[in-house]
């Protein structure tokens, strides 16, 4: 019988994740020295073992996954799945500058040697085609996290909601939110400017007079593209407007600029732990996970 195995720091989806897929809960115990190493510690292992951890604020906390992996396959592991809502490193796919590292390329390489497949959510990804490609040799799966908002907002919308993208990177997400509820949805054209500077227009197709909006997107950090959007979308006379991210990651101040930009509410997945989480990613991860037949 598989097992999942976690890290405290993602307790909550951790705890979620194993009760929709009806497997026994273990937690990864950690304990740093005075210097800043870490001592990881797993108990006994099943032959197959998801091991879950979410990667964001990543640098500290891939290491001590690989730890752990190598800790359950001494255990009696012979099958690990790491399970990462949010996986860290992933935008980086080239050098975009002289003498930059390609972290999405190491990231893979070392992932590959220690665990037999990858999943996450909505992987940030950009020029790379399909996620295995990433991880030399083994399997990954890429969920979106799309049915995950619908079925978290789809009674708490008006019906002449009009769902929102950033930008053509989010076209597919915004397409697959509104789908299910039978939505208008448009995408902007933004243009940054650095990483706290965006502009953003909106199609001169889209009517927003009278209506609501929702906007999503995969990941929200600094919240200068959600600022940019929101703006736009009241400059046509939007009613209200909505956010809903699958991995919220943005700080208390991007809070206070949202909230005096007129956005009503944010919610996110529920995969990195925020304040805004409200929306369940485990049944999502779970349905995909079987039926790819991995549970």
């Amino acid at each position: 019988m598989a097992e999942v195995h976690a890290f405290a720091d993602s307790a909550h989806a951790a705890q979620s994740f194993a009760a929709a897929a009806g497997l026994t809960l273990r937690w990864v115990k950690e304990h740093r020295f005075p210097d800043g190493e870490t001592l990881i510690r797993v108990e006994e292992a099943s032959a197959e073992v998801f091991l879950f951890r979410s990667l964001h604020q990543p640098t500290a906390k891939i290491f001590e996954v690989l730890l752990a992996a190598s800790a359950l396959r001494d255990a009696g592991a012979t099958s690990i799945t790491l399970v990462a809502p949010y996986l860290g490193y992933m935008r980086q796919d080239t050098a975009f500058h002289p003498g930059e590292a390609v972290s999405q390329k190491v990231m893979g390489e070392v992932l590959a040697r220690y665990v037999d497949r990858i999943v996450s959510i909505e992987p940030h990804l950009h020029r790379t085609r399909h996620f295995s490609m990433v991880f030399p040799g083994r399997r990954a799966l890429a969920v979106s996290g799309a049915s995950a908002i619908a079925a978290s907002l789809g009674q708490a919308l008006p019906g002449n909601t009009v769902v929102l993208g950033p930008d053509e990177e989010s076209a597919t997400l915004a397409e697959a939110v509104a789908a299910p509820m039978r939505l208008r949805w448009a995408v902007g054209a933004k243009v940054r400017h650095g990483d706290r500077a965006v502009t953003l227009q909106l199609p001169d197709s889209i009517d927003l007079k009278g209506r609501p909006a929702l906007i999503v997107d995969d990941v929200i950090s600094s919240g200068t593209t959600i600022l940019a959007v929101a703006d736009a979308a009241r400059a046509r006379s939007a009613t209200a407007v909505e956010v809903a991210c699958v991995h919220a990651l943005f700080d208390e101040a991007a809070a206070r600029e949202f909230h005096k930009a007129g956005i009503d509410r944010v919610r996110s997945g529920d995969g990195v732990p925020h304040v805004s989480n409200s929306i369940p990613l485990a049944p999502t991860l779970v349905d995909k996970l079987r039926q790819e037949g991995w549970l």
